[in-house]
């Protein structure tokens, strides 16, 4: 009886290995990324087509390759970063497994030019779904171009799975940024079809964040520089619903990491919500025998040979960084104003956007509900504390410390969760609608979260594709009353990527509460801020209506009560 175990064929075997390294074309992208910045490139060109599916083409200006080696790239194992068993133990370029070229070749059609300063001429090699390559000469410039064509087209089984090309582009652009971010000091390009090319020249690493996500992200950056720990950091305000902003390296290469994900979180503590993820760019300093970066095959994990000290290291560096930004809390003084203008301008916006001074907007205090806590209504203002927390008092010599945003952020959700409940959410059309733009991945969690968008009070239109991003241009022009003063585009992408993401009816309805959360935080103010009598009182009466159990939608608590025998009893009176 004939055994059935068979030893399959190269070509074969070459197609489930590719499987390990080549996902989609984006993981094609960060190889030949990888491979152009090990050969010393200062500067970098990708050019794509289709999100990557139909070409996705790198040129550098590297040492290049030799016309004996260039054909032996191709092959499985085949590198010049390691020779010995001993050299696993010293990685210091970003690729060294020899799989790439061979992996990729093997499910698309490839064509490498290249041509080294030394040499009168180039050379050229072709190969399509892992046959032998055709090598010629060629009158190319020098370093390297890499072109990838039709990925997965002898793989039909794997083109399938794959998704449009605006989306495939999404994930090419990450790719791109986390690549581009991590070396300021080389020039990188992305070309998208007839898309405006993304250019970010050599520079520091606030220049290139700059170039890549805006000047207003750059401007909040805060620099981590201690012998372990390098990189920038958002201060509190810059904050995501998910990791998405989050880029971490080790020694230079991207990685994703849970203990260092922790450690950065602890190290904001408390100063961002929990659900919160800050903007990060931190790269981690290890000496390469204490870290194993071959343990994954898209080289995107390691192990730490001491991951406590790591933690600590990146623990540190985040909250001594945010220490230093942060200017010395005021001694605490009790203050009241007794006149505050209805209308200030809302900071960092243009001289069209304003934000109301009173803390819940005026609509809200003309409502009347039933008292669910009528012991609010019995008390009155009497001053402030750091100008964050309100100081009540009533007739029965008790007092009350009140936390004014986690109060003002529970009434403001309990009226939206009445009103989205009842379909009744009120909007404020915008006198000039708010433009912003959109990555491809945004464009499609915005394009599939239109309907639940509209139900929260937000009335948005497609404004055509984006230059400078690469996926859609959208017009804001109405939005919940209660975010009428405030720019809307971050929050609806936040909701738009939380809405997004998938889940059952029950997680379904989960979201919609954490959404409602965002809107309420972001409707009522935050930070310092003098209050009039009149409008710690209209809060006083606001919390009346609501059943918050002293607690804030996050779970913070709100509100502490102070009898007067206690405070008698601290002086001994």
């Amino acid at each position: 009886m004939p055994g059935k175990i068979k030893i399959l064929d190269e070509l074969l075997a070459s197609k489930i290995a590719a499987g390990e390294v080549i996902e989609r074309p984006a993981s094609v992208l960060k190889e030949l990324l990888e491979n152009s910045i090990d050969a010393g490139a200062t500067s970098i060109t990708v050019y794509v087509t289709e999100g990557g599916k139909r070409l996705i083409s790198v040129t550098d200006n590297g040492e290049g390759i030799s016309k004996e080696d260039a054909p032996l790239v191709f092959f499985r194992h085949a590198t010049s970063k390691i020779k010995t068993e001993a050299d696993l133990d010293d990685i210091r370029t970003m690729g060294f497994r020899g799989e790439a070229l061979s992996s990729i070749s093997a499910v698309a059609r490839v064509r490498l030019r290249t041509k080294r300063r030394a040499e009168v001429s180039g050379t050229s090699v072709l190969i399509e779904g892992g046959s032998a390559p055709e090598i010629i000469d060629d009158g190319c410039p020098e370093g390297t171009t890499i072109e990838v064509k039709d990925i997965f087209y002898n793989t039909p089984a794997r083109l399938k799975f794959m998704r449009s090309g605006e989306s495939e582009y999404g994930y090419i652009l990450d790719v791109f940024k986390r690549t581009a971010l991590i070396h300021p000091e080389i020039m990188f390009k992305l070309v998208h079809g007839s898309s405006r090319p993304i250019e970010a020249p050599a520079g520091s690493l606030r220049e290139r964040i700059a170039d890549l996500f805006g000047k207003d992200a750059a401007a909040s950056l805060i620099e981590v520089a201690t012998p372990f720990v390098k990189g920038c950091i958002g201060s509190h305000e810059l904050n995501y619903a998910t990791a998405k902003s989050v880029y971490l390296y080790v020694n230079g290469r991207p990685v994703r990491d849970k203990g260092i994900t922790r450690a950065l979180l602890d190290g904001y503590g408390t100063i961002i919500d929990g659900m919160r993820y800050p903007f990060v760019v931190l790269d981690m300093i290890v000496a390469p025998e204490d870290v194993d970066v071959n343990i994954h095959p898209a080289k995107n994990e390691v192990r730490f040979k001491s991951p406590r000290f790591i933690y600590d290291c990146v623990k540190a560096g985040v909250k001594g960084a945010l220490s230093s930004a942060r200017p010395a809390a005021p001694g605490p003084t009790v203050s009241y104003s007794a006149s505050t203008p209805a209308w200030r301008p809302h900071a960092g916006e243009g001289p069209s956007f304003y934000e109301p001074a009173a803390l819940i907007p005026f609509e809200f205090r003309e409502e009347r509900r039933e008292a669910v806590n009528p012991e609010f209504l019995s008390l009155s203002t009497v001053g402030q504390l750091w100008g964050e927390f309100l100081i009540a008092e009533n007739p029965s010599g008790e007092f009350y410390l009140i936390d004014q945003h986690g109060a003002a952020e529970r009434a403001a959700f309990e009226r939206l969760r009445k009103r989205y409940t009842e379909s009744q959410v009120r909007r404020q059309m915008l006198l000039l609608p708010e433009r912003f733009e959109t990555t491809p991945e945004e464009k499609d969690a915005v394009t599939r979260s239109l309907e639940e968008l509209s139900r929260l009070g937000f009335e948005i239109m497609d404004f055509g594709p984006s230059g400078e991003r690469g996926g859609a241009t959208f017009l804001i022009k109405a939005v919940p009353d209660i975010l009428t003063a405030r720019s809307s585009a971050g929050l609806i992408k936040d909701i738009a990527e939380e809405l997004a993401s998938g889940g059952g009816s029950s997680r379904a309805e989960v979201k919609i509460e954490e959404v409602l959360m965002r809107i309420a935080c972001h409707g009522v103010i935050r930070g310092p801020r003098p209050l009039t009598k009149e409008e710690g009182n209209a809060l006083l009466r606001e919390l009346s209506g609501v059943d918050f159990a002293a607690h804030c939608p996050h779970g913070r608590p709100v509100v502490k009560k102070f009898l007067r025998s206690e405070i008698e009893a601290m002086f001994k009176r």
